[in-house]
C-alpha cells in the first residue's frame, strides 16, 4: 500500500473513531450566557453564544472571554460549567488553568526585572547563576533561554512533583541538564522547563529572593488587581474549574485538518515519525506525571509552581494584564513595564523560523513572549497561548488586551487559530473599527 493511501486510511480511521462516540454522547443544551459588554460590543456576546450553538465550544464545558480596550473593560462574558459532574456552573470569579498562557506571565516577570536593571538579556545566565555554567551551557544568555534557543526542553533525570517541592534538588537537576542542540542556533519549544529555569533565575536576581510566582503575586497581581496566580493558594482552590477533553466531532476534525496548518503538521509528523515528533516524545517522557493534566486539579499539586504551565486565572484578569501592556504599560498612575521593553515585543521584525519541537512551525519568540506579525499592521501582537485554547495577548495597534479561558480543551485550541478565539477576535475588531470611525 502506498504512503498516500496509508495516510488516508489512518486519517479516515481517526475521524471515524472520534466521530462515532458522538452518537452515544448525552446532548447538552446551549448554556445561558452571563456577563456584560459595553455599548458597541454587543456582537461579541452574540458570537460567544454562537460558538456554543455551532459546537466550536462545548455546552458540557465552560468558558470565559474578556477584552480591555484603551484601558477599559469592554467585554466580560462566561458560560457553561466549572464542573459538569458536580453540576457547578461557571461563575463570575471562576478560575481556569491557563496552561502555557502562564508563559506570558513568566516572561513579563523576567522583563520587569530587566526593566529594573537587575538582569540583562544579553549576558550569560551563569553570571547570575554560576552553577548553570556547566554541561555545555556556559555561553547561554538570558535571551537564548527565554527565546527557547538554549536546547534545554528536557531536564536532567526528569520532572516530578517531588522535584518541584524540593528547590535545592530542582536547581541541581536544572544545572546538570545538557543542551539537545547547539544553543543559539535554533529554537525548540521548552514546554515545561523554561518556567523552571526562569524561576531559578528570578530567585537569584530578585533582592528579596522570591520565586517567580511570589514575585508575580506581589509585584503584578496585588499592585494591578490581576486575578491570576502561579502557584495557587489553598484558599482560592474552591474557585478552580476542572479541565475536560470532550470527544471532538466529525466537524471539529474536518475543520481542523482543512484549515489548521498546525493540526496537519501534527498529524503528518506523527505519522512519519519526524525528528520534531521524537523530540516531543522525549519531552513528554521527561515530564511524566507532571504532564498528566488531570492531576493539576489536586489542591496539593496546583499550589506548586510550574511557571510555564500551571498558572490559573480569570479571562478578565488575563485581558486586563495584556490590556495594560497593549496600552503603554501604565495603569491607574502605576507603571507595570516601561515602553522600552514593550517596544521590543511590538517591533521585533525578525523572520519567523521553524520550531524544532512544534513540528517545524514558523514561530518567533521575543524574551519569552510569542509575537504575531500582522499583515498591514505596524506592530506585532504578543502574548502566549495555552493548551486547548487559552489565550492572553496584547494588540498594541488597537490597544486591545484579550483573555480567553476554557475547561474544554479543544483539539483546535491554538491562539487565534481556534475557531472560538478567531471568531471572537474578528467581532471585537469589527466593533473597534465602528467605534473609531464614528
Amino acid at each position: 500500500m502506498g504512503v498516500f493511501r496509508q495516510a488516508v486510511l489512518v486519517l479516515t480511521t481517526a475521524v471515524l473513531i472520534s466521530f462515532l462516540p458522538s452518537f452515544f454522547r448525552t446532548s447538552f443544551p446551549v448554556p445561558e450566557i452571563y456577563g456584560v459588554v459595553s455599548p458597541g460590543f454587543e456582537e461579541v456576546a452574540e458570537v460567544f453564544r454562537k460558538n456554543f450553538e455551532l459546537g466550536w465550544d462545548k455546552s458540557e464545558g465552560g468558558s470565559a472571554y474578556a477584552v480591555y480596550y484603551k484601558g477599559e473593560k469592554v467585554v466580560d462574558l462566561w458560560a457553561g460549567y466549572a464542573d459538569q459532574e458536580a453540576k457547578l456552573l461557571w461563575k463570575e470569579d471562576t478560575l481556569s488553568l491557563m496552561f502555557s498562557t502562564t508563559k506570558g506571565l513568566s516572561a513579563l516577570v523576567i522583563a520587569m526585572l530587566a526593566d529594573r536593571g537587575l538582569i540583562d538579556f544579553k549576558k550569560p545566565v551563569k553570571e547570575y547563576w554560576p552553577e548553570f555554567g556547566q554541561k555545555g551551557k556556559e555561553k547561554i544568555t538570558v535571551e537564548m533561554l527565554m527565546e527557547h534557543e538554549a536546547g534545554l526542553p528536557v531536564v536532567y533525570d526528569g520532572i516530578t512533583f517531588d522535584l518541584l517541592r524540593d528547590t535545592e534538588a530542582l536547581d541541581r537537576a536544572l544545572a546538570l541538564s545538557e543542551p539537545l542542540w547547539e544553543p543559539g542556533t535554533a529554537h525548540g519549544y521548552h514546554a515545561l522547563s523554561i518556567g523552571l529555569f526562569a524561576s531559578a533565575l528570578v530567585r537569584r536576581v530578585d533582592p528579596k529572593n522570591r520565586t517567580l510566582g511570589q514575585f508575580f503575586a506581589e509585584e503584578v497581581a496585588d499592585v494591578f488587581g490581576i486575578d491570576a496566580f502561579i502557584g495557587t493558594p489553598s484558599d482560592q482552590y474552591h474557585r478552580l474549574s476542572r479541565p475536560i477533553h470532550v470527544q471532538p466531532s466529525l466537524l471539529d476534525n474536518i475543520h481542523a485538518f482543512s484549515t489548521n496548518r498546525f493540526y496537519r503538521y501534527i498529524f503528518l509528523t506523527s505519522l512519519f515519525q519526524s525528528p520534531s515528533f521524537a523530540l516531543l516524545m522525549d519531552i513528554m517522557k521527561n515530564c511524566g506525571e507532571v504532564c498528566e493534566w488531570e492531576r493539576h486539579v489536586d489542591p496539593d499539586i496546583i499550589r506548586l509552581e510550574l511557571p510555564a504551565a500551571n498558572g490559573v486565572g480569570t479571562a478578565r484578569g488575563i485581558a486586563k494584564l495584556f490590556g495594560i501592556m497593549a496600552n503603554g504599560g501604565e495603569y491607574d498612575n502605576k507603571t507595570l513595564i516601561s515602553r522600552r521593553f514593550l517596544d521590543e515585543y511590538k517591533y521585533d521584525k525578525r523572520e519567523l523560523t521553524g520550531d524544532l519541537v512544534l513540528w517545524d512551525m514558523p514561530i518567533r519568540w521575543k524574551y519569552g513572549m510569542h509575537v504575531i506579525p500582522e499583515v498591514g499592521q505596524e506592530m506585532n501582537l504578543f502574548g502566549s497561548a495555552g493548551l486547548g485554547g487559552q489565550i492572553g495577548y496584547a494588540d498594541p495597534n488597537k490597544k486591545i488586551g484579550y483573555g480567553f479561558v476554557s475547561r474544554y480543551l479543544s483539539p483546535q485550541g491554538l491562539a487565534f487559530i481556534d475557531p472560538r478565539s478567531k471568531y471572537l477576535q474578528e467581532s471585537v475588531l469589527r466593533a473597534v473599527k465602528k467605534i473609531e470611525n464614528q
